[in-house]
Formats: C-alpha cells, sequence, structure tokens
C-alpha cells in the first residue's frame, strides 16, 4: 500500500494552488461540444436520442456533475476541519495539511456554485438539482468517523480516475470543461493522499438514492433543453442510461479503484468486507 506525508502533500498543495478567476475567467462553454466524457455520460447509450440532443444530454449531465461534487464537500471541510483540531498543537504539519486540504474543499464549492450558474446562463433556464445539502451533509458527519473517511476516499480517488481516463485527453470536449476539471485534478490528487477510513455500506442508500433522484431530474433537463418531451419509453431508456452512467461515476468508480481497495483491505475485516461488497453488488451489477 502506498505511503504518503502530510508535509509532502502540503508541499504539493502549494505547487498547484490555483484561483478561481483563474480557471474560469471570461470563459465560456461551447454549446457544439460534449461537457462530460462518454465513460462518464448516459448519452451513447441512451437510444432515441438525435446527435444534437446527445450533445445536449452531456450538457445537463455536466451541470450535475459539478453540482454532485459540490453537494458532497458540504460534509468533506467540515470532516478535515474537525480531524485538524487532533494536531492543532502538537503535530504541525498534519495541521497546516488538513487544515489547507478544507480550504481548498471551500474554494471548490465556491467553484462548482459558479459553475453551475454558468452553465444556466448558457443553456438559458436554471438546471433541476437535488437540494437539502445541509441535511445529507449533517446525516454523513453523524456517521462514525471511519465511515465517512472511507466515503471521502473513495470520492478522492474517482475524482482522480475521471480526469486521467475522461477528461485528460478527450479532444471532443469543450475546452472549457477540460480546464475546470483538470484545476479540480489537480488539488484533489493531495487530498486523496490524506484520507484515512473504515466502512462503505453508506454508499448503498445514501449515495445511490441521491444518484437515482438526479437521474431523473437530468431527464427533465434534458426535456426542458430540447423544448419538447420524451415519449413514455424513450424517458425510461434514457433515465436508466443516465443512471447507470452515475453509478459508475459516483459509486463503482470509486470503490474499484485500486487504491481504495489497498485501502480498505487495511482497514476492514474480512467479514466488513463481505458485507460492504454484498450491499455494493445491486449497485456494480445494474
Amino acid at each position: 500500500m502506498a505511503t504518503y506525508s502530510y508535509a509532502e502533500c502540503l508541499q504539493n498543495s502549494y505547487k498547484v494552488n490555483w484561483r478561481i478567476d483563474d480557471v474560469l475567467g471570461a470563459h465560456e462553454f461551447d454549446t457544439g461540444r460534449r461537457w462530460l466524457p462518454a465513460r462518464l455520460s448516459g448519452a451513447d447509450a441512451a437510444s432515441g436520442l438525435s446527435a444534437e440532443d446527445r450533445i445536449r444530454l452531456t450538457h445537463v449531465e455536466m451541470g450535475a456533475y459539478a453540482h454532485l461534487f459540490g453537494y458532497v464537500e458540504e460534509f468533506i471541510a467540515p470532516k478535515v476541519l474537525d480531524l485538524a483540531r487532533d494536531f492543532a498543537v502538537d503535530d504541525r504539519e498534519a495541521f497546516d495539511a488538513l487544515t489547507n486540504f478544507a480550504a481548498e474543499e471551500v474554494k471548490h464549492m465556491n467553484l462548482f456554485r459558479q459553475i453551475r450558474a454558468r452553465v444556466d446562463r448558457t443553456l438559458g433556464f436554471p438546471l433541476a438539482l437535488i437540494g437539502d445539502e445541509q441535511a445529507v451533509a449533517r446525516a454523513v458527519l453523524g456517521k462514525h468517523t471511519g465511515a465517512v473517511l472511507l466515503l471521502t476516499a473513495a470520492i478522492e480517488w474517482f475524482t482522480q480516475l475521471h480526469y486521467l481516463t475522461g477528461f485528460k485527453d478527450d479532444d471532443g470536449l469543450d475546452p472549457l470543461t477540460k480546464a475546470i476539471f483538470r484545476a479540480h485534478w489537480q488539488e484533489e490528487s493531495q487530498h486523496a493522499r490524506m484520507d484515512h477510513l473504515e466502512t462503505l455500506r453508506a454508499f448503498r442508500a445514501a449515495v445511490d438514492g441521491l444518484l437515482q433522484k438526479q437521474a431523473a431530474l437530468d431527464v427533465d433537463n434534458l426535456e426542458r433543453y430540447r423544448g419538447r418531451p420524451l415519449d413514455a419509453a424513450g424517458r425510461q431508456a434514457v433515465q436508466d442510461s443516465v443512471l447507470r452512467a452515475k453509478r459508475y461515476t459516483f459509486i463503482e468508480s470509486g470503490v474499484t479503484h485500486p487504491n481504495f481497495q489497498a485501502l480498505f483491505g487495511e482497514v476492514a475485516t474480512p467479514d466488513q468486507q463481505a458485507r460492504v461488497q454484498a450491499a455494493l453488488a445491486p449497485l456494480l451489477a445494474a
């Protein structure tokens, strides 16, 4: 299993630190291009859509993708600040690294809020997006610290995977989208190395329920964007495709990441691992 140090993570974070204005500036999204890589989108697998509507679907999906990242960071920043208090006096390197981690997560939340506003302006209407971020954050923060950190680790590792295998070398993507998620990846690569943990069964109830709601909202957004509804069968097909893509994006790509698997094996007993795998199996097979 890889080993990391707080001091190294902090210095690397300083090297790649960026401001929101550096990333967004006056740039605008290109509506003629896809805004999500194929592996993270349900567009290519959705039957009955024109080529134009497939591109449109990636636009509403990216708006939801950015929203969901901001959504989960509502609990990550407070938890990391809470952990930092344990090191406030006795371990300055750890304290500095963790407080910097929390500050960067707050910056990311503000970045994603600005992205959502820019997406809404570009599309010409406000996307329907799941709410209750604070209620979900409170529910997650009420769980055992080990469970919260394991959930956080999966999120941080799938952020790495999404950029390196999806955004990085996809020349068909909108340039602004690529720049946004490159910046996010740079800082999250250090966060992933500072996460420690315990159990993940919360994924099935807490995460998948949210993904199902957002998949339905993505279809609502697509219908509004295209100016006409899909028929019942077409709507269900698109929603199923989008949900499969979201389950891969926000669950499978994290829990199957080799670094996460190594981490999970270190901290969970065989019985705990078996129970988590049983809980996740229906989602990974869907």
